[in-house]
């Protein structure tokens, strides 16, 4: 990472952007494999993921040299339905705020899933942050309905 404390030549900016994949699953099993980000999350750095699904609770990634990092808050959820997450997501030496939501579909009467999900980013974003995410999210969400679907 680079060094945190060097003066930045940055403008506040936003991203938005909008990702979605069938799943072949139920509603039910889609949910929690949402949830077990641990399973589905992994980096290659992080050794330890965790979620607690209320209000205000945190999406927290642990690392094998001992660096924490609170992802984002837990801000709404309905079961089954919708999970809103905000915090800065990796995002850490930044002013950055970027709100998270899965969003689920039933189709083909409740057999299969349509999975949405939005990212808005609002800050001093740097420079190939939108390609870093999306990219990032290209390689998640397959990971995350391979498991579902598993």
């Amino acid at each position: 990472m680079a060094n945190p404390l060097t003066m930045l030549k940055l403008k506040a900016t936003g991203v938005q952007m909008v990702h979605e994949m069938p799943v072949g699953a139920a509603p039910a099993r889609v949910w929690e494999s949402l949830l077990d980000v641990g399973a589905w999350f992994v980096n290659g750095k992080a050794v330890k993921q965790s979620l607690e699904l209320r209000a205000g609770g945190k999406w927290v990634s642990e690392r094998a040299d001992g660096t924490c990092v609170q992802m984002a808050v837990v801000t709404y959820y309905e079961p089954g339905k919708l999970l809103r997450l905000c915090g800065q997501m990796g995002m850490t030496h930044v002013p950055v705020t970027t709100v998270v939501i899965f969003e689920m579909q039933p189709e083909g009467g409740g057999k299969r899933m349509l999975w949405r999900l939005g990212t808005r980013m609002h800050g001093l974003l740097t420079a190939g942050v939108k390609q870093m995410y999306r990219e990032g999210w290209g390689h998640y969400l397959p990971q995350l309905v391979r498991r579902a679907e598993g």
